[in-house]
């Protein structure tokens, strides 16, 4: 796990220009229990973008070791985990609807739903080079297996 966790912790600094990480002990612990619905440890995050209005973790988006997770009402899709091994490709959707931007992040998954990200806080280009990366990843490790 560390090793996977190093490589895209690497990509993340690469593709963002920053740290990824986040040692605010509440806002982890509400951001694991919501935004990641209590499937992950501290251990497993990589970066935690929060949308809340107090800033206390309970919407956003979350980067873990083998997924993307998700709870934010502004949001085209407001709850799921999409584990990087089911994502099939993304792509960006680019709209306007009455003047206002409406340009989303698509995770096309493998069996066929597709989840949307809107949130603003975060280049939705970039977040789809980091998770292009990330499936690359697990696409490798699958074609390793015997």
């Amino acid at each position: 796990m560390s090793d996977l966790k190093s490589a895209l912790v690497a990509k993340f600094e690469e593709i963002f220009g920053y740290t990824p990480g986040d040692e605010y002990a509440p806002r982890v612990k509400n951001a694991r229990a919501i935004i990641c619905q209590g499937q992950y440890s501290k251990d497993e995050i990589i970066d935690i973008t929060d949308t809340s209005i107090g800033s206390n973790g309970k919407s956003g988006l979350v980067l873990t070791i083998d997924s993307v997770c998700v709870k934010d009402s502004a949001n085209f899709t407001s709850k799921f985990i999409a584990k990087y091994e089911d994502i099939d490709y993304t792509s960006i959707n680019e709209d306007r609807f009455l003047g206002l931007d409406i340009t989303a992040l698509e995770l096309h998954m493998k069996y066929g739903t597709k989840y949307q990200i809107s949130i603003d806080k975060i280049s939705r280009r970039k977040l789809m080079d980091f998770i292009d990366y990330a499936i690359s990843i697990y696409q490798e490790d699958d074609a390793l297996e015997w």
